[in-house]
């Protein structure tokens, strides 16, 4: 009796198991890969907010109040401060909240459909007090700054 060649190829199950192990794995890394965005833009919106509050101490001694408008060029009447409203990409709107002769505070909102929900609000103010907010309004500072 003759016995019959063991078959090549793989099994179902086989492949089932394989496409799940991608799958999973393509889910951490799609994962790991928006957090690290995340954490980029975040990065910008502080680099910025440091940024505006440099230019409004700059403003400050050159006019004896901080700057209350963004986006301004050398020149502009009435004056502003030389920063972008946006940080590039638009993942952050930044805008002056408060801006008097003695105090100011900057704020740079998450915006888009990719926002940061952990870091939704940033803000720095005339002391260097860096304060954060997530979506559902807590105090995320610590992990934001």
């Amino acid at each position: 009796m003759a016995q019959a060649p063991a078959a090549a190829g793989f099994t179902l199950i086989e492949v089932v198991i394989a496409l799940a192990v991608v799958a999973i794995t393509t889910m951490i890394a799609a994962s790991t890969y928006r957090n690290h965005l995340r954490r980029g833009y975040r990065a910008q919106a502080a680099q910025a907010l440091l940024m505006a509050a440099a230019e409004q101490e700059k403003f400050h001694l050159a006019h004896g109040s901080y700057g209350s408008r963004l986006d301004a060029a050398v020149g502009d009447d009435p004056p502003g401060l030389p920063v972008a409203s946006h940080t590039p990409g638009g993942h952050y709107a930044l805008a002056i909240e408060l801006a008097t002769a003695a105090e100011f505070r900057v704020v740079a909102t998450a915006s888009g459909s990719q926002s940061d929900p952990a870091c939704h609000v940033m803000s720095i103010d005339e002391s260097g007090r860096r304060l954060a907010t997530n979506a559902q309004g807590s105090d995320s500072a610590g992990r934001c700054w």
